[in-house]
Order: structure tokens, then C-alpha cells, then sequence
């Protein structure tokens, strides 16, 4: 009896859960509404303005994400600060 008691709160916060999670925006969402673009007016300088900022702001979080990077030249500064030699030869 306890058991099922406590299978039917987990359902029961599992599907409150689901339902709330999907209401909210993601996160490239989130962040296009968020953007301060330039009014449109219609000309090619506001279209390219608002374009470069665009990709500027997406090249910022995809290398925000790319942690990997980070984690390769963070054990390569470790071995150069462990032995220099096998970084900067004899």
C-alpha cells in the first residue's frame, strides 16, 4: 500500500513536471526574444546590422557550449607547466 502510495506522487510530480517544462521557452527561444536588433525598416544596412549581431550572439553561446576545447588545452597548459620540455623541446 505504501508502495503504491509512493509510485502515485512520483507520477503525479513526473507528469507537473513534464507540464511545466514544456510550457517554457528554450533556450535559443528564449534568447532570439530577448535580442536588442535593430528596428526593421526594410533597408539592406538594417537587414545586415541585425544579421552580424545575430550570428555574433550564436557564435558567443556555441562557444560557451564547446567545453571540450576548453578541457583539451587545459590538460595540454597542465602537461606544459608539469614538463616545458616536452612543450617547448630541448
Amino acid at each position: 500500500m505504501q508502495l503504491s502510495r509512493e509510485m502515485l506522487y512520483v507520477a503525479v510530480a513526473l507528469v507537473c513536471f513534464i507540464g511545466l517544462s514544456s510550457g517554457l521557452p528554450t533556450d535559443k527561444e528564449r534568447f532570439l526574444n530577448e535580442l536588442d536588433l535593430v528596428d526593421d525598416d526594410g533597408s539592406m544596412d538594417t537587414a545586415l546590422i541585425n544579421y552580424l549581431f545575430t550570428k555574433q550572439m550564436v557564435k558567443r553561446l556555441h562557444n560557451q557550449i564547446d567545453i571540450g576545447d576548453l578541457q583539451r588545452k587545459r590538460t595540454y597548459w597542465k602537461q606544459c607547466a608539469f614538463n616545458a620540455v616536452s612543450c617547448f623541446g630541448k
